[in-house]
């Protein structure tokens, strides 16, 4: 039996995060547990997109913070944040009156979005159809972080330093002791003993919370994306969305391909399986080229599937839950990967200190079951 001051399962981003900013806080027994690699759940499946342009002042506040936080973490555990923007395409007159509202807020909160004319959206790449576009909606200081060199920076901070990493160890029970003071996890790799347990399982979190008799409401949907054939690198800088082509949004990387996907259709149920679709890629085609008509004879060079792990508002749910020092930071809704860096920090302060000055009570994982549910937050895809 290992004793372990914190135990968390799940080393995608927001594990990686959480364990990252506890060793900052000065806690030295940390140990995170992950059934398969770094990564290997939505983390290495995301379309590598970071943004603060949100409908509601709790996830701006937080997202303003994440961005910050994710420059200091380039630059110390060695991945590059490019603050390329994200650039919401606006079709009609009511888009761009609820994306007024919503720079107004934004604005007031310290995030410099503007409204931009098709003009000078077409400055920030010329490759966009803009004959019927009004208008667009852009933050500069949004962009993208490549999601391998992030967790690999994690993964080799971690091996320098005394935060304890397990691949390959897969949790398969969960007992507690003494009043549930104590969590026994018992894994592939043997048990560990701990106070504090930290559920960051993604789409896998119900799964973890069953086994210590609890009902943890988030549900798996599968979410395609695909990366084109390079082109010439830098033409397609902002992440570029757009909700009237089914929710599609786009951006190239480094190496010049273009990455990204579209919304599920409302009617596929929840699932784990990974499997590609051919309409998948019918539908991609048709929303990308429409948007950027050049891509029309571009390949696909990659199609994979992961999970937007789906909370009952859309929306994460952050704290102790049910079980004295049982943490969640699980339920994102697509936006785990993005709000990782903010939720380390916060998380690591809650454990650490009891207390944390981010609106952590507005993602409250007793909200749903008082049936406090809060307004689902702005998503594409």
């Amino acid at each position: 039996m290992i004793k372990r001051d914190v135990v968390i399962i799940g080393a995608g981003s927001t594990g990686l995060a959480i364990a990252y900013y506890l060793s900052k806080q000065g806690v030295k027994d940390v140990t995170v547990l992950e059934k398969g690699y770094v990564g290997s759940g939505s983390t290495g499946r995301c379309g590598t997109g970071i943004r603060a342009q949100f409908a509601d002042e709790p996830t701006i506040k937080m997202m303003k913070r994440s961005e910050e936080n994710w420059n200091k973490l380039g630059e110390e555990i060695g991945f590059d944040f490019r603050q390329t923007g994200y650039l919401y395409l606006l079709y009609t007159e009511e888009e761009i009156e609820q994306y007024r509202k919503m720079k107004k807020l934004q604005n007031s909160l310290g995030v410099p979005t503007e409204i931009l004319s098709p003009a000078e959206a077409e400055e920030l790449c010329n490759l966009i159809d803009t004959s019927e576009v009004k208008a667009a909606s852009y933050n500069p200081e949004d962009g993208k972080a490549h999601p391998f060199e992030v967790t690999t920076g994690f993964k080799k901070y971690f091996q320098e330093g005394e935060v304890e990493l397990k691949e390959q160890t897969e949790v398969n029970g969960i007992k507690l002791e003494n009043g549930e003071k104590w969590k026994i996890v018992k894994t592939t790799g043997g048990n560990y003993r701990t106070k504090v347990l930290v559920n960051a399982a993604g789409g896998w979190a119900r799964n973890i919370g069953e086994m210590m008799g609890l009902d943890i409401p988030v549900t798996p949907y599968r979410h395609q994306a695909i990366i084109t054939e390079p082109f010439k690198p830098g033409r397609v800088e902002p992440m570029i969305i757009s909700m009237r082509h089914e929710d599609a949004y786009l951006t190239q990387t480094e190496r010049g391909g273009i990455i990204g996907g579209i919304g599920t259709p409302e009617d596929e149920p929840p699932t784990y399986e990974m499997r590609e679709t051919l309409s998948f890629e019918e539908r991609v085609s048709k929303a990308f080229s429409s948007i950027v008509p050049s891509l029309k004879h571009t390949r696909i060079l990659r199609h994979w599937a992961g999970y937007y792990a789906m909370s009952p508002d859309g929306n994460p749910m952050l704290g102790e839950y049910k079980i004295p020092d049982h943490y969640l930071a699980v339920g994102f809704s697509g936006h785990g990967y993005m709000m990782a860096p903010i939720v380390g920090e916060g998380l690591a302060r809650l454990i650490v200190d009891r207390k944390t000055e981010l609106p952590f009570d507005y993602y409250d994982p007793g909200r749903i079951d008082k049936g406090e549910l809060r307004e689902s937050a702005l998503q594409m895809g």
